[in-house]
This record gives structure tokens, C-alpha cells and sequence, in this order.
């Protein structure tokens, strides 16, 4: 099978390589998650640790923010924080929650079908709006807070992928480290 033309390095500008970095993100999360069972998704399996529900959902918003900074610069109605693809949850944000508000055991969780399906949701959303701006617009314009539309794009790949690592490493508490097929290969 031959590899898609947006997957090789030749000519490669940093909006095309952040773009690769982002689509292989999304793709890992998604591997890191499709075989699992809800109970699997939703349980927490380590005690004082968030289950990958948490996790995932957490990434999700995250993405659907960065995505609110693509449709803002695109100028696309809406304030950054409205979400457009995604309800807002509080606890998912997670970042200096109080305790009592983080999530727990017992509360509702999305099912993997669900997560899966928000999650290529933005996935497309994402992809479409980074491919609507320019290199150009892409380095150098403000938005919000952040100095250059490429610094959210940047915090926002690296914090995927750390929490990857995370459900890696719970999946392999459970048993489950058997590796997907490369995606591309």
C-alpha cells in the first residue's frame, strides 16, 4: 500500500510538520482506546489515578479549545471557549479542580463508541481548519492569550501525547499492551 502524500517529510514547512504531528496523535489515541471494553474505558483500574475516560476526554477538549482558536482566527462566529463540537464538562479540564469536583468513580462516562466518535469528529474539524490557514498565518498571528497560532498547536500535540503514555501504561496494568498495527504501514 502505497503511503499518502501528507504522511512524507519532502518539502516539509512547519504548519505541514505540525499537521503530521497532530494527525499522528489523534490516530494514537484512537488506537490507544478502540479495542477496549466500556467497563475497561470507564473503570479506574489505579487507585488515585484518573481511568482513560477521564483521560480521553480531557484530550478532547483540549483539541476542541485549540480547534475554537482555528475557527476564531478563521473568523468563524463564536467566543474560544465556546465549544463547538463538544459539551464542556469542568472536570475534565482537570488543572487545578479542587478536589471534590475532579471526576470519580460512579459518575457517568462517555462509552468508547461515543468517545471514539467525538474523537473523529474533531479529528476531521481539526484537520480542516489547520488546512484553511496559512504557514504564514499559522506562525506568526496572535490569538487570545497565545503569542502565535502555532504555540496552542504546539502545548496542545506534546499534551496529547503525553496522556497516551498514560493509557499505554494502563492498558498494560490490565493486560491489554498488545500493539495495534502500524496505522500507515
Amino acid at each position: 500500500m502505497p503511503i499518502a502524500q501528507d504522511r512524507l517529510a519532502r518539502g516539509m514547512t512547519m504548519h505541514k510538520a505540525m499537521r503530521m504531528g497532530f494527525d499522528e496523535a489523534l490516530v494514537a489515541l484512537r488506537e490507544a482506546i478502540a479495542d477496549l471494553t466500556d467497563e475497561q474505558f470507564q473503570r479506574y483500574h489505579v487507585p488515585g489515578r484518573h481511568n482513560m475516560a477521564t483521560i480521553v476526554m480531557h484530550c478532547l477538549q483540549q483539541v476542541d479549545d485549540f480547534n475554537g482558536n482555528l475557527q476564531l482566527k478563521r473568523g468563524i462566529p463564536g467566543p474560544v471557549r465556546e465549544w463547538h463540537y463538544l459539551p464542556s464538562e469542568e472536570r475534565f479540564g482537570l488543572w487545578g479542580l479542587p478536589e471534590e469536583k475532579l471526576p470519580r468513580s460512579g459518575q457517568p462516562f462517555p462509552t468508547v463508541a461515543k468517545a471514539l466518535d467525538m474523537l473523529d469528529t474533531m479529528h476531521r474539524v481539526v484537520l480542516e481548519n489547520m488546512d484553511a490557514i496559512s504557514e504564514e498565518e499559522f506562525i506568526n498571528t496572535p490569538v487570545g492569550p497565545w503569542p502565535r497560532l502555532c504555540d496552542i498547536f504546539f502545548r496542545s500535540t506534546y499534551h496529547i501525547y503525553a496522556h497516551i503514555r498514560q493509557l499505554w501504561l494502563i492498558r498494560g496494568h490490565l493486560g491489554l499492551a498488545k500493539w495495534p498495527a502500524q496505522h500507515f504501514a
